[in-house]
């Protein structure tokens, strides 16, 4: 499913709502769950519900005391914060509808039928939502990118984000890796000049790759975001393997040269960290090209059946 779609079922399901009775609001509400629980949607969905305290947003709201329909609550006027807040609601009336009846009727009370109340917090809440949420997902990152790759952007920082520690401990011990085996293939008089330099040209690139990884765990939450070479990475690291095939890694480059099997599981987990099951496949790609494991004509298949061709 496409952003676009994801968004036009939340939409409809938002109608229904509308539309719905105490006898058949629930399929509804958990339409609209469904369709925000959509892959492409989760990273952002994510960064913003982290950013949103929904308990203290309830402790922080006018309860009312004990007059019906005085309850009030407090939002906030950031727009990021309103909707991460919303998106809680949704999730979890996803899981229990009882329970946006039960809010709805305390927050959003309109007389003594159940339907009304939500049907005044779907006019309330939910409809202005799906409007903000199109506009921030439109307008989070820039124009020219399309949804599917915002998605993956934030993915990626995500990602980054979760896996600092690992990614920083995995960069260093790729590139004291890829030093060493620079100095073995160096040290081959059974190269030629040009295999010599077609294979330090790809070692330079994976060490290049992973400098930049180390300094992505190391930057501060707030620069992530504007870090375009985050962004890029896991696609930079899979065009560096497609590159490399049949001429920058050729396995006879390096066939004299004993590659540390730590080098392999790197190589995968790196990928993995920051570029998710795609970057795992390229990089354990990387790691048994390097070692003649798998001869070049045979690794561009699979990466054209299965990992290159993939967002």
């Amino acid at each position: 499913m496409t952003i676009e779609s994801a968004l036009k079922d939340l939409n409809n399901a938002i109608l229904d709502l509308q539309q719905a009775d105490h006898n058949t609001y629930e399929r509804p509400v958990k339409k609209i769950a469904v369709a925000l629980n959509d892959p492409e949607l989760q990273a952002i969905n994510k960064k913003l519900k982290d950013n949103a305290d929904f308990e203290a947003f309830i402790e922080n709201s006018n309860g009312g005391g004990s007059m019906v329909g005085s309850a009030q609550l407090n939002w906030p006027l950031e727009r990021e914060l309103e909707l991460g807040l919303t998106l809680q609601i949704i999730e979890k009336a996803g899981i229990d509808p009882r329970w946006l009846q039960n809010f709805a009727f305390e927050w959003y009370y309109d007389g003594n039928k159940i339907i009304s109340g939500l049907h005044k917090l779907n006019r309330s809440v939910l409809i202005p939502f799906a409007r903000d949420y199109k506009d921030y997902i439109d307008n989070v990152m820039p124009a020219n990118e399309s949804k599917s790759e915002k998605a993956e952007a934030l993915a990626v920082v995500d990602r980054v984000k979760e896996n600092r520690v690992p990614i920083l401990f995995v960069s260093k011990l790729i590139i004291n890796l890829t030093e060493e085996l620079r100095e073995k293939v160096r040290g081959d008089n059974k190269l030629s000049l040009d295999e010599r330099a077609a294979a330090l040209e790809a070692l330079d690139k994976l060490q290049k790759l992973s400098h930049e990884a180390q300094e992505m765990s190391e930057a501060s939450p707030d620069l992530l975001m504007k870090n375009k070479n985050i962004q890029s990475w896991a696609g930079r690291f899979k065009s560096a393997i497609n590159e490399s095939l049949g001429t920058i890694l050729d396995p006879k480059n390096v066939a004299n040269a004993a590659v540390p099997t730590a080098l392999i599981l790197g190589c995968g987990a790196l990928g993995a960290l920051i570029g998710g099951p795609i970057g795992f496949g390229a990089g354990s790609m990387l790691g048994h090209l390097i070692t003649g494991q798998i001869k070049p004509g045979a690794a561009a298949k699979i990466i054209e059946d299965g990992v290159s061709d993939k967002d």
